[in-house]
Formats: C-alpha cells, sequence, structure tokens
C-alpha cells in the first residue's frame, strides 16, 4: 500500500499571507515582465487575491498562458474580473461567487504546457475583506491542490479494492514529500517555488499512472463489455479508395457516425443547400456499406447552429419560424432512416456555445426539448442524444459564441444537462467531446465524472489529437514545428497520438454507464486536427494509433473477470 494514505494530514494554503519581496526569476513569455525586487500592487478596493508566478524551470519556457479562468466548486466556468501583469493573476471580483478555484496554463518541464487547476486543495479560495490583499505562491498552490486530489483518489481507490504499482507509489511519494519541503520554506520564496514545482511534475505523472492502472483494474473486474462500441466518424469513406476503407474500418470499428450537418460535409454534397431540398443519396450509400459490414450506425448533427454551418436563411429565423422549420427537418430526415440508425444526435454543441440563431437560455432549452418530443414522436424506439463541446467551458470566462460576442449569460455543458433534465426534456445519452485540450488525463475523468450523477448512459461522442508534423505536412507548409513548450509529455507524434487514443477509449471502457468512445477523423485528409487521422493523408497507410487500438480492443475483448 502506498505511504499516500495521510487523513490526518491537511495541506491548507488559505492562511498564507504576503511577506516582504525577494528577487522574483519572472521571465518574460509575451504575458508577464522581467521584475527585480517587484512589490505587490496596491489592493483592490473590493479586495483581491494575487498568485504570484515564479519562473524556476530550466530549458523551454518558463512560460505562462493569457487565459486564466476561475471555477466554481463543482468545477464549472463563470466569469471573473482576473487579469495578468507583472507581479502575477489578479483576482477582484469573482461575480457573487463566494468559493472559487483558478486555471492556468502553465509549463512544467518534464510534463506539459497545460491548465492546471489551484483549488487550495479543494477547500476553495476566497476573496478577502474590503481594501484587503491575500498574496499566494502560484507554483506551490497549483502543486498543492493536484497532491490533495490525488491523496483523495487514491484512498477512494484503495477502499474499493485497487492497489497501486510500486512505480505509481514511488511517484506519488516523491510529490508528496517534495511539496511537504516546500512548505517547510518560506511560502513567497523561490525556494519554495522550485520544490513545489517538482513536486507537481511527479503529481502528475503519478495521477495519470494512477487513472491508468484503475482503469485496467475496474476492466479486469467488470469483463467484456459485449455491447460496448468503438467508434470513429465515417466521411472518409469519400476520400480515399473504397475497399481500402471498408477494409480499414470494419477492422478496428463496430460504430460509426454519419453527419447531416445542413451546410457542411462538402464530400458528400451539401445536405440541405435550399431549404426543404434535401441530399439523402451519398448518406444513405454509406449508411447501407456500413450496415452491411456489421457496423452499427449514428446520426449526426441534426442541429448544429455554429456560424461554420448555418446558412443565412436558417440563422435569420424568428423563434416561432425555427421551430416549424425543425419539426419539418426532424420528421423528414427521421423518417426518412425509421428504425436504421443505432442513435440520433439530436442537437450539437448547443449549451450557449454554438447559437448563430442568437437564442435566449430558456430558447435554447425549449427549442431542444421541442426537438426531441419530435424525434421520438418520429423514431420512438432509437436512443436520442444531445452532444456538447469544450468540457471545461472556457468560453463562459471568454462570454463568447463560436467566436462572437455572446448576447446571454452562458452555461457550461454539464449545466445545460441539468437545465434539460430539469425541464424534463426527453432524451437518453449525454455526449461528450473530449480532444486534446490542454488537460492532462486526470482532468479529463474528473470531468466525465461529474456526469455519472444524471443516471443517463454517456458516449464520448468526439475524440482526437494530432500525430504532430510530417514530412509531408512540414513540405507544404500545412503543419509546422511547434513554437511554444510541447502540451503533453512530449512533442505531438505518432507514439503520442496513440497514448491519448489508447487511454481514451481504455477509460471509456472501464466505465460501466460510458457506452461508446468515437473517433474524429479516420484518415488525415480534412481532419479536425491537422494530421489527426488515424491513417495516414487519404489512407494510405495505418498510424501507430490504429494499430495500437486494434491490440487494445483485442485485450479488451478478452480480459477476464476476477
Amino acid at each position: 500500500m502506498a505511504k499516500l494514505i495521510k487523513p490526518e494530514k491537511k495541506i491548507n494554503s488559505c492562511d498564507c499571507k504576503s511577506e516582504p519581496d525577494k528577487k522574483l526569476n519572472l521571465v518574460s513569455s509575451g504575458i508577464l515582465a522581467d521584475i527585480t525586487n517587484s512589490k505587490s500592487p496596491a489592493p483592490s478596493p473590493n479586495g483581491g487575491l494575487l498568485f504570484k508566478p515564479f519562473f524556476v524551470q530550466k530549458g523551454v519556457g518558463p512560460h505562462i498562458g493569457n487565459l486564466v479562468f476561475a471555477s466554481d466548486e463543482n468545477g464549472d466556468t463563470f466569469q471573473s474580473n482576473i487579469t495578468i501583469d507583472s507581479n502575477g493573476i489578479n483576482i477582484s471580483d469573482t461575480k457573487s461567487h463566494r468559493r472559487f478555484g483558478i486555471n492556468v496554463r502553465w509549463n512544467v518541464e518534464g510534463f506539459g504546457y497545460n491548465d492546471y487547476t489551484a483549488d487550495n486543495c479543494g477547500e476553495f479560495y476566497e476573496l478577502p475583506i474590503i481594501g484587503k490583499q491575500t498574496v499566494y505562491n502560484l507554483n506551490y498552490e497549483i502543486a498543492a491542490s493536484r497532491v490533495a486530489r490525488n491523496r483523495q483518489r487514491h484512498n477512494n481507490f484503495v477502499k474499493e479494492g485497487w492497489q497501486p504499482s510500486k512505480e505509481t507509489s514511488a511517484y506519488l511519494d516523491l510529490s508528496e514529500g517534495l511539496l511537504e519541503d516546500a512548505g517547510r520554506k518560506s511560502r513567497l520564496s523561490e525556494d519554495c517555488a522550485q520544490l513545489a514545482q517538482k513536486a507537481l511534475h511527479y503529481a502528475l505523472w503519478g495521477s495519470e499512472m494512477m487513472e491508468l492502472e484503475k482503469a485496467k483494474w475496474n476492466i479486469k473486474r467488470i469483463g467484456r463489455r459485449a455491447n460496448f462500441l468503438f467508434g470513429c466518424d465515417a466521411r472518409s469513406y469519400y476520400e480515399m479508395p473504397k475497399d481500402r476503407f471498408v477494409e480499414y474500418f470494419t477492422r478496428l470499428f463496430n460504430f460509426a457516425a454519419v453527419t447531416y450537418v445542413v451546410n457542411g460535409d462538402p464530400e458528400m454534397d451539401i445536405f440541405e443547400p435550399v431549404e426543404g431540398q434535401l441530399n439523402f443519396t451519398h448518406r444513405d450509400i454509406l449508411c447501407n456499406v456500413l450496415r452491411q459490414n456489421g457496423i452499427k450506425v449514428e446520426g449526426r448533427l441534426l442541429f448544429w447552429f455554429h456560424k461554420w454551418v448555418t446558412p443565412e436563411w436558417l440563422a435569420h429565423k424568428n423563434f416561432d419560424q425555427l421551430k416549424k422549420y425543425v419539426e419539418n427537418h426532424t420528421r423528414e430526415v427521421l423518417g426518412h432512416y425509421g428504425d436504421r440508425m443505432a442513435v440520433w444526435e439530436v442537437v450539437n454543441e448547443f449549451h450557449d456555445w454554438a447559437n448563430e440563431v442568437q437564442l435566449n437560455p430558456d430558447q435554447v432549452v425549449e427549442l431542444t426539448k421541442f426537438a426531441c418530443e419530435v424525434a421520438r414522436d418520429t423514431v420512438p424506439n432509437i436512443p436520442l442524444m444531445i452532444n456538447n463541446c469544450c468540457p471545461f467551458a472556457e468560453y463562459v470566462h471568454l462570454g463568447n459564441w463560436s467566436g462572437q460576442k455572446a448576447l446571454y449569460p452562458q452555461r457550461t455543458p454539464w449545466q445545460f444537462v441539468r437545465d434539460l433534465i430539469a425541464a424534463d426534456v426527453d432524451f437518453d445519452i449525454i455526449g461528450l467531446q473530449y480532444y486534446y485540450q490542454y488537460r492532462d488525463l486526470q482532468d479529463y475523468i474528473v470531468n466525465m465524472e461529474r456526469y455519472e450523477s444524471f443516471k443517463k448512459r454517456v458516449q464520448i461522442s468526439e475524440i482526437g489529437a494530432t500525430s504532430g508534423p510530417s514530412e509531408e505536412s512540414v513540405k507544404n507548409g500545412s503543419l509546422g514545428f511547434p513554437t511554444e513548450p510541447y502540451s503533453w509529455r512530449r512533442p505531438w507524434d505518432e507514439e503520442l497520438q496513440a497514448d491519448w487514443a489508447e487511454a481514451l477509449y481504455l477509460i471509456g471502457y472501464s466505465k460501466s454507464w460510458i457506452d461508446s468512445v468515437l473517433w474524429f477523423d479516420f484518415i488525415d485528409n480534412g481532419a479536425y486536427y491537422d494530421n489527426g487521422g488515424l491513417l495516414r493523408g487519404r489512407g494510405r497507410h495505418p498510424k501507430v494509433a490504429y494499430e495500437r487500438l486494434l491490440k487494445l480492443r483485442h485485450w479488451l475483448e478478452t480480459s477476464r473477470t476476477k
């Protein structure tokens, strides 16, 4: 058993007050300027917090991102007054949220330049009284928060019967020990920051090792899940030799998504170039090919009101006109297929993110409910899905709808699902998109675990990551080498893409309430991420990720119960 179980010990930095500043090695990265013998700024008239970063590592960086955002006790992002200057991260107004954490992109040499959360070890921060300022060591706060979360999750896992490997225990113990050493230093000293930074490095690696070991342990305990769906988007059928598509796709997957975007997917013709004129031909052919080869098919994106795919004739409808369109469109599309689809995705990214039709939050819920009612009436036996992107909801802090200023207060995906259920919206599956977005694996797992409380089926509906620059992409200039620190473990390459893919399918399979995982895209050509396919180019050869997923699926399907 790891030494991590220390119920009597609690790391809490809420009582850390400012002390006279010493020389800090704050190196400019375009966000923070060099400062020497910096003095804390005058306290905010409303009371404020200052998180001081210490750039104490060698190698690439130091680097801090220009987006810092607050989240509440549930992990939901909200708008707040956060600024970054030469002193660090300043917070003076949290918009009526009394307790909060902060999320900051921070470079951890040897692990990655990601968004990490500081939440005062799960106790959360509070703004001080008017006219006062509390100063924290950012390095220490991020490290202490992650170590505390590791300890909590480790202890919960042990109670279930899981035991960590020696290697995982070593990483977790090292992070604990280094943090304890950091805590013995003057809290706003560079020595404290340096030890905390090392503690964070081991805590992050230890957290991922622990989560993956726990996932494999869960799988061995629950055994083979015969109905679990290994999925991938199928648009590439029209972008590569069709016989090769069938060969490679059916070898790995038993589930496919076929999209019905009103003004998208030109490889299959624009689905609705004119209102009421639907082009089913190419999608029908693809659906038939998939079903003939034993692949279950999901109809995707009945309604996606993103600016990329919403034509003028649709964007300018009033609410009553929009409802009428939704009814007619739903009945025609779903009626065309009847019971031949395994799942229908009714709305995509409608959680106050993709809102080209500019509905207020109540209208969004009302239209979603109406669309689901019409869908249920049309195909009563087909499961209905609500799909959600942007799992960490940075857009709420930024106040934008897919690149434009939001007209109304926004919700996170979790809050959107909560509101749909409160409104008795009739749907079966929660779709969650987990493209790689500057977060480590544990953050993704903690995020998806929140949805278990809704007691609905969950689909990891879209995942993806680049395989990094290829010789071809560098030559043609489509994807050069990154200029910022690597984001996860090391610079992206085919092996790292395979690590990400394998981890997400493994994690999904390990949780009984997750029914499927679906990758975007099958080939590089047209992929959401540059070089984000499982096959190179237009499907010439499989990448490492494809081969790794084949091995994973074989292992999962032969797993034994204890």
